[in-house]
C-alpha cells in the first residue's frame, strides 16, 4: 500500500498537475526509449486500489506544505520507519543530490510522526483522478484525427496564441468581407514577425483592400507616410483614388521609375512602410527596378520597416520568380526563415525547383494565399457592408477553328518549314568563326574536339574557351525562341506574321550592311534585340537602325563574312518571297477572323465583350476589321500606343456600372473593348459577361 501526501504551491493547486506534464514533457522530448514503458508502468502501479494519492489544501493563507517525510511500516525488526530531511520525492532527491536527512527509528519519534502525517493526510483533497488524467495525456494512445488537429495546432500555434484579433474591434473606414479580414489578421501576424508579407490571394478577391486595412494601421494610425509602388497603369485609376479616399498619407512611384538607373534612393529612404502591386515585375534581379528596391530595403530599419507584396502571380516562369520576391524581404540573410524550419533559403530553392510541392513550408510562413474555390467552398455566405458577394461560376467555351485554312494548306506548310529553315545568323554569330566553321557540321558533337584545338590554336585559354562555348549555346537557344516567336505569330493572325517577317526582313539586310562595316551583335544585345522583336507590350527604347547603329565594333577577321553573307541572303531571299504570298491574303479571307465575326454578329450579339490579343499587330488588325463589320456596334481598343487618361476613359465606358462612372453627355457606352496587356492589370472591367 502507498499514500502519497502531495504539497501545493503558493496557493495555486493547478501548478503542480501543469509542473509535473510540463517536466513530462520536456522528459519525452529527449526521447529515451525506456521512457515509455517506465510512465505506463508508474501510471498502471497508480490506478491500483492500494495506492492512494491526496493534495495538501492549505488551512492558511499563504501556507505551503514544505515538509519531505517518509513513514515506511513494516520494517523487520523496528516496525516502521521513519525519514525526515531535505530529500524530495524524485529519483536526484533519493539516491544522487547531496541531501541531509535524519533517519528516526525509535518508536516514540515514529510514532509522532505518524500522528503529524495523519492529521494532514486528513485535511488534504483526493487527487488520484486528477494525477491519472494527467498522467494519460502521455500514455493513452492517439487516435490519427487527434494527433493531425495537435499538427495544425503547433503549425498555427503563435497565430492562434495573438492578440491581434483584437485590432480589428478599432475603427476603420475599409470595410471588408469576412474572408478578407481573416486574410489581413493572418497577413498583419506574418509582418510582425518577419517585417514583410506575401499577399497572393488569386484575382478579384480584394488584395488591394487588405494592403489598404493595412496601410490604415501602419500608416494611418502610426501618422507615418506610405510609399507605393505600382504600375503606371494603376497609379491613378486605383491607388491614387484610394489612397485619398481613406486619408493614408503616400507616396506613389510607378514601376518605370523605380526602374530608372539615376533613382535617389536617399529621398525614398524616408518610407518604413511599402506597398509593392503586382510585385512579380520584380522577379528579375539584373533589373533596375529589382535592385534599387533591394537597396532601398536593404539600408531601412528592418525592427521598423514593413514590406507589403501583392501579387495574384508570384511564380510565372520558375520557382526563382518567387525567391527574388521574397529577397525583398529577408534582404539576402540565408537562415532568415530558420524558425520556420528553413536553414537555407537558397539551397531550400534549390530543392524547390526540382519539386514544387516543397514551398509549403515558406509559403505557409510568408504568404496569405487563397483560390476562388477555396472562398466559396469556406465562406460560402461571405457579405461585405452588410451584402452577400457573388462569385458567378465562370463557363469556358471553346470555339474551333482551322488554322491552315486561315493560310491555306500549301502556304501554311511552307511558311512553318520555312521558319523553321530560316539561318538566323545575326543571333548566332560566333558559329561563324573560322574555327568554328572550318570543324563544325553539329556544334555539340564529336566535332567539339576538333573545334577546341582550332580555338586554341588561335589562342585562347582553357577559361576563354569553356566561355566561348557557353556564348554558343545560349545564341543558338536564341536562335530559337526566335523561330517559335514567329509560329506563335503564324497562329495569332497573319497581321502579326507578316509585320514580324517584314521586321526580320529588314533586320537581315541592314545586319549584313553592319557587318561589313565591322559591327557585330554580341551576347549583352540579346535582351534589346529580344524587345525589338518579342513581346509588344515591352516598347523598345530604340528603332532598328539606332539599334545597329550602336552594335560593337568586332574584329572581322575573325569570321567567316562570306558564310555569313550567303546564309542572310539565302534568309533575304526566303523571307521576300513568303511576303509576296502573304500580302495577298487578306483579313476578309481570314478563317479566324472570320469566325469571330460571326460569333459577335450572332450568339454574343447582345453581350458585353473582352477580347485579348498577345500582339498589338493583332489587336489593331482586329479593331479596324471589326469596326467595318459591325459599324451599329461601339468598339474601342487599348494597347501601349493609347495614353494612359484615354485607357482609363475606355475602361470607365466599357466598364461604366464597376466604376461607378456616369456616362457624359454624347458619350455611348463600349460594347466591345479589344486589349493586350496593356489592360491586363488591376482594372476593373466587371461590366463584362465574356471574355475571348
Amino acid at each position: 500500500e502507498l499514500r502519497l501526501l502531495l504539497g501545493t504551491e503558493q496557493d495555486q493547486a493547478f501548478v503542480l498537475t501543469h509542473r509535473l506534464a510540463q517536466e513530462l514533457e520536456r522528459h519525452f522530448t529527449l526521447l529515451r526509449p525506456q521512457s515509455q514503458q517506465k510512465l505506463e508502468r508508474w501510471t498502471a502501479f497508480v490506478r491500483q486500489d492500494k495506492v492512494q494519492v491526496r493534495r495538501y489544501k492549505p488551512q492558511k493563507h499563504g501556507q505551503i506544505l514544505h515538509g519531505k517525510a517518509y513513514l515506511v511500516r513494516g520494517v523487520s525488526m523496528l516496525g516502521q520507519l521513519g525519514i525526515v530531511g531535505s530529500s524530495n520525492f524524485t529519483g536526484a532527491g533519493l539516491t544522487t543530490n547531496l541531501e541531509l536527512n535524519a533517519i528516526l527509528k525509535q518508536e516514540s519519534a515514529t510514532d509522532q510522526l505518524r500522528k503529524w502525517y495523519e492529521q494532514v493526510w486528513n485535511e488534504a483533497e483526493e487527487y488520484k483522478a486528477e494525477l491519472l488524467a494527467m498522467l494519460e495525456q502521455f500514455t493513452r494512445p492517439l487516435s490519427p484525427q487527434e494527433v493531425y488537429l495537435k499538427v495544425l495546432y503547433e503549425a498555427y500555434r503563435d497565430r492562434l496564441a495573438s492578440e491581434l484579433g483584437g485590432q480589428d474591434d478599432k475603427l476603420s473606414p475599409i470595410i471588408l468581407a469576412d474572408f478578407q479580414r481573416d486574410g489581413y489578421h493572418a497577413a498583419r501576424e506574418i509582418l510582425e514577425q518577419y517585417g514583410g508579407v506575401l499577399i497572393a490571394d488569386s484575382v478579384g478577391l480584394g488584395k488591394t483592400y487588405l494592403a489598404l486595412r493595412l496601410l490604415d494601421d501602419y500608416a494611418y494610425q502610426q501618422r507615418r507616410t506610405a510609399l507605393v509602388i505600382c504600375p503606371a497603369a494603376l497609379r491613378d485609376t486605383v491607388w491614387k483614388p484610394l489612397l485619398e479616399q481613406h486619408a493614408i498619407p503616400h507616396r506613389i512611384e510607378s514601376m518605370e521609375q523605380i526602374s530608372r538607373g539615376d533613382l535617389d534612393l536617399g529621398d525614398l529612404a524616408q518610407y518604413s512602410v511599402i506597398v509593392v502591386d503586382e510585385s512579380h515585375h520584380f522577379r528579375n534581379p539584373g533589373a533596375n527596378r529589382w535592385r534599387n528596391l533591394f537597396e532601398l530595403v536593404r539600408n531601412a530599419n528592418p525592427e521598423q520597416t514593413r514590406l507589403i507584396l501583392l501579387t495574384a502571380t508570384p511564380v510565372n516562369n520558375s520557382v526563382y520568380d518567387l525567391y527574388h520576391q521574397i529577397r525583398l524581404i529577408t534582404r539576402d540573410q540565408k537562415d532568415f526563415f530558420q524558425s520556420a524550419g528553413i536553414d537555407n533559403l537558397e539551397s531550400y530553392f534549390r530543392n524547390a525547383e526540382k519539386q514544387r510541392e516543397s514551398l509549403y513550408e515558406l509559403l505557409e510562413a510568408i504568404s496569405v494565399r487563397r483560390s476562388r474555390a477555396f472562398i466559396r467552398r469556406h465562406y460560402p455566405d461571405a457579405v461585405i457592408d452588410g451584402k452577400r458577394i457573388q462569385f458567378p461560376q465562370r463557363h469556358i467555351h471553346s470555339v474551333q477553328y482551322d488554322l491552315q485554312a486561315v493560310y491555306g494548306d500549301d502556304l501554311y506548310q511552307r511558311i512553318a518549314q520555312t521558319i523553321e529553315e530560316l539561318h538566323l545568323a545575326p543571333y548566332q554569330i560566333d558559329s561563324y568563326r573560322h574555327e568554328v566553321v572550318q570543324n563544325c557540321l553539329l556544334l555539340f558533337g564529336n566535332e567539339w574536339e576538333q573545334i577546341e584545338q582550332a580555338l586554341r590554336k588561335a589562342g585562347m585559354s582553357d577559361e576563354q574557351i569553356r566561355k566561348f562555348r557557353f556564348e554558343l549555346r545560349g545564341q543558338a537557344a536564341l536562335a530559337s525562341l526566335m523561330r517559335v516567336l514567329y509560329l506563335k505569330r503564324l497562329e495569332s493572325s497573319v497581321e502579326a506574321l507578316r509585320n514580324s517577317l517584314h521586321h526580320q526582313l529588314e533586320f537581315q539586310r541592314q545586319f549584313l550592311e553592319a557587318l561589313q562595316q565591322g559591327k557585330l551583335l554580341t551576347s549583352k544585345d540579346y535582351r534589346r534585340m529580344l524587345m525589338l522583336e518579342g513581346d509588344d507590350e515591352e516598347e523598345p527604347s530604340e528603332d532598328l537602325q539606332a539599334f545597329l547603329k550602336n552594335l560593337e565594333s568586332i574584329d572581322a577577321s575573325q569570321y567567316n563574312l562570306h558564310a555569313i553573307q550567303k546564309a542572310v541572303e539565302e534568309d533575304v531571299r526566303k523571307l521576300e518571297s513568303l511576303l509576296q504570298e502573304l500580302e495577298r491574303l487578306a483579313p476578309q479571307h481570314d478563317a479566324k477572323v472570320n469566325r469571330l465575326a460571326n460569333l459577335l454578329t450572332n450568339d454574343l450579339r447582345h453581350e458585353k465583350v473582352l477580347i485579348f490579343s498577345y500582339y498589338k499587330d493583332t489587336a489593331q488588325m482586329l479593331y479596324r476589321e471589326l469596326k467595318k463589320r459591325l459599324p451599329d456596334v461601339e468598339i474601342a481598343l487599348v494597347d501601349s500606343d493609347v495614353p494612359m487618361e484615354e485607357r482609363k476613359r475606355i475602361v470607365q465606358r466599357f466598364s461604366p456600372q464597376s466604376n461607378r462612372y456616369t456616362l457624359q453627355p454624347g458619350e455611348r457606352e463600349i460594347q466591345i473593348l479589344i486589349a493586350t496587356d496593356a489592360l491586363s492589370e488591376g482594372q476593373n472591367l466587371q461590366d463584362a459577361g465574356i471574355v475571348i
